[in-house]
């Protein structure tokens, strides 16, 4: 009867460890892959033209940004 406890408390263990990370995951910040820019309403990304990943919607100000920070 004790290795039902225990297999019941493992689970219910390993439950709310998988929900936490679910929840971490849900509410990171994507970055663009080009110039490292978190999303946000001023700055909303989009999908990379060649498919390396998230990248900002207007590319010029996103290649100026990276520019600046490669100084």
């Amino acid at each position: 009867m004790s290795n039902e406890v225990d297999a019941k408390t493992a689970r219910e263990r390993a439950k709310a460890i998988a929900e936490q990370r679910r929840a971490e995951r849900r509410n990171r910040k994507r970055k663009c892959v080009v110039c490292g820019v978190e999303e946000s309403d001023k700055t909303p990304l989009t999908a990379h033209p060649e498919g390396i990943g998230p990248a900002c919607k207007d590319e010029v100000t996103c290649l100026a940004r990276k520019a600046a920070s490669g100084r």
